[in-house]
Parts: structure tokens; sequence; C-alpha cells
């Protein structure tokens, strides 16, 4: 549904309802980097005990045009105090990340009144962008962490719906040893050295086919799925890994650098065996030589997360290879205009 054409599109942003005396709002700036992963990690914080949050990624905000192109954000001041953020971000022409984050040291009633407020300016702003684009009925995609109360109780009254639940799953690499290697299972290391390699182009191949029976996937065309990965500041094509079965190449598996800098931790951001190549030992390969490459790096551990529904039992599968579950988010969906 997206398209870079279509980005260009810039429809006249709502301005925000009713707020709290001596409450602003306005158009963030780069300027806010700090203040915003400030307070983005102390949300963090808040819901889930941690934050695993790196600047660079607020940072990206506004050193991308691509980002610049398709978020709006807005950020909250009272008496010159940072306090808040809203923000719109568009995925695809028909999906929106949506993010309220309010300072929750303020008084309690003025935390409730932002939320309110930020939940109705996202949902009316997404829908504006819709309608420059020509998409009629928008979903609107939130995330709440397990134990964060206040972002459940203000999604579910804003008409939010609980739709899928994810795993964050977690190995320790103290004293990491993986298994002897499968004869039939050969792996090695993605060779990428700009948009046009070849592994770059099997890459897209094996982890589109691999997604395409899984939960709300859509399929990226080759531009715009490579421009994504340019574009992502912690991308790492020195941990892309190729897997083949008999000498046909059916799985691949994606690490990323989520996680190093404050967790000293690798991540796995995708891992997908084609039908063909499943139950045959190719996905536990892949991990046992992401997991070895991650140790010999120095890393404490690897994580990644997981559908907890996955129609290929994946769960099961990282538990198999020692990983176990951490923490547990849900995605909450909503239509504003109805389904599609």
């Amino acid at each position: 549904m997206s398209s870079d054409a279509a980005s260009q599109t810039t429809p006249a942003i709502p301005e925000p309802g009713p707020l709290p005396e001596g409450m602003v709002v306005r158009e963030a700036a780069k300027a806010d980097v700090p203040a915003l992963f400030a307070l983005l990690q102390a949300e963090d914080l808040a819901a889930t005990g941690e934050s695993s949050l790196v600047v660079a990624t607020v940072q990206h905000w506004f050193d991308s045009e691509r980002a610049r192109r398709r978020g709006v954000t807005r950020v909250l001041e009272r008496e010159g105090e940072f306090v808040g953020l809203w923000r719109v971000y568009r995925n695809f022409d028909d999906k929106y990340w949506v993010q309220v984050a309010v300072d929750r040291r303020l008084p309690g009633a003025t935390v409730d009144a932002l939320w309110r407020a930020g939940l109705h300016w996202v949902e009316v702003t997404a829908l504006a962008i819709a309608d420059s684009l020509g998409v009629d009925r928008p979903r609107l995609d939130a995330w709440v962490c397990s134990d964060d109360a206040l972002t459940r109780r203000h999604a579910e009254a804003a008409g939010y719906e609980q739709t899928r639940a994810f795993i964050e799953m977690q190995l320790e690499l103290a004293d990491y040893r993986g298994p002897a290697p499968d004869p039939q299972v050969t792996i090695r290391r993605a060779d990428i050295d700009g948009p046009d390699s070849p592994d770059l182009r099997l890459m897209h191949a094996l982890v589109t086919a691999s997604f395409r029976d899984h939960f709300d996937f859509i399929e990226r065309p080759y531009d715009e799925w490579v421009q994504n990965r340019l574009d992502d500041p912690l991308n790492d094509f020195t941990h892309w890994y190729i897997a083949a079965h008999d000498g046909v190449d059916v799985g691949a598996l994606i690490g990323h650098n989520g996680y190093i800098e404050v967790d000293n931790a690798g991540y796995i951001a995708n891992l997908g065996v084609l039908r063909e190549g499943r139950g045959k030992g190719v996905a536990k390969a892949l991990l046992h030589t992401s997991f070895a490459r991650y140790a010999a790096d120095g890393r404490v551990a690897v994580k990644l997360e997981v559908d907890a529904e996955s129609p290929t039992g994946a769960t099961h599968l990282y538990e198999s290879v020692g990983m176990y579950r951490r923490m547990v988010g849900f995605d909450f969906f909503k239509w504003p205009r109805g389904k599609g």
C-alpha cells in the first residue's frame, strides 16, 4: 500500500483540542532530541522496569528524510518544561503507529487529560494523512506492555482492541556452546555491499516468502524493503545469514544492533525458513550460527521477539535452543472508520 510518491503528500495537520491550563503543544524539532529521549526512556522504565532505547533511534526521526516525511511529532510543554509527546508514523498508507508519552510525575488528572487529548490528536492526524492519500479505512496501531496499566486503560477507553501478544525471549551467552553442525545444512554470511547485491535480493525473497503466512504480514516491494534497512541507523548487514539445505537456499536470519549499546546483547530481528525447509534443522542452525557470532563478539546475551501465536510454533523452537521468556507486549489496533 505504501509508495514514496504518495509519501510526498503533505496534509494539513490538525490542531490539538483543549488542554489543561498552562500546557503548550508545538512541532518537535531536532533540538528536542535529548528531552524526547529522556521522556521516552522514563516511559519505558515506568512500563517495563527497563529501557533499551538509544539516542540514535530518536535522532533518526529528524536526520532521516524518510522518517521526516512519514512521521509527525508534537511536544508538550508547561512553563518551558518538557512534559510529553504525541507521535504518528505512517508505516503503510493504511497503517499508522501512534504513540503518546506523558511525564507520569505530573498530577494524575493532568496525565489523564494529556493522554485523552493525545489519543484524539493522533487519531485525527492519522485520518488527515490517510485522507490525503485516498485511504478510506486506515488502522491505528499502539503498543502496550503487559504491566503498563496506564497505557492499557487509555487505549481501551479510546476504542483500541488488544489483538496479538508478542514475547521477548533471551539467551544468556556466558559459556555458550553450540551443537555439532548438521552436514545437510550450510550457513553463510550474506555478502552485501550495496542495494543491488544479489544476496540482498535473495534475503528479501527468502524473508518475504517465509512470512507470507504470518500474522499481519504485508509484502514490501524490494526497493522499499531495502530502503527501510538502509535508513535504519542500527541496521547491521554483517549479521545477516543465509541457510541452504542440501544445497538449496531455504532460510535467512537478520541480526540487528538494537540492543547492543544499552544491553550489550545481540538481536535477531527476523528469522524465516521456507515451507520446504521447515522441520529439517535449518532454523536451529541459523540460530546457533547467530548465537556463536554474538558470543564471539563479546555480547552477553541475544534477544528476539516472537508472535505468541506463530503458525510455525516458533516459541517452542526458541525454547528448544535454550531461550527463555522475559516479557510480553501487545498490539492494540483501532479502525476509526471500521475495518476495510
